[in-house]
């Protein structure tokens, strides 16, 4: 495993996959992979001119390392004219 000791560091080592489905209602799921493991996911949905989040998830032994903030960082990028909305009690 990578020796990651910044919020740097992972920003360099990440790896952020996006597969999305064109429809009226675009679902797009974002993959987090750091040493060729697969350690967080975000999962979203686009309607309405709003991206909503259904699920963020970062593998525990992975989490305080950036990876979560990487995910929603590239969604920003993506779509920077949609604003970011999140389902209560769905974050992880």
């Amino acid at each position: 495993m990578t020796n990651i000791n910044s919020c740097d560091a992972v920003q360099a080592a990440l790896r952020i996959c996006k597969q999305d489905e064109q429809t009226n209602c675009q679902h797009v799921l974002l993959s987090a992979f750091l040493d060729q493991q697969h350690v967080g996911a975000l999962d979203c949905s686009i309607l309405g001119g709003k991206i909503c989040i259904e699920v963020l998830y970062v593998k525990p032994s992975y989490r305080e390392l950036g990876i979560a903030k990487a995910m929603l960082a590239q969604l920003h990028v993506e779509y920077p004219e949609l604003e970011i909305i999140c389902k209560q009690g769905m974050v992880h």
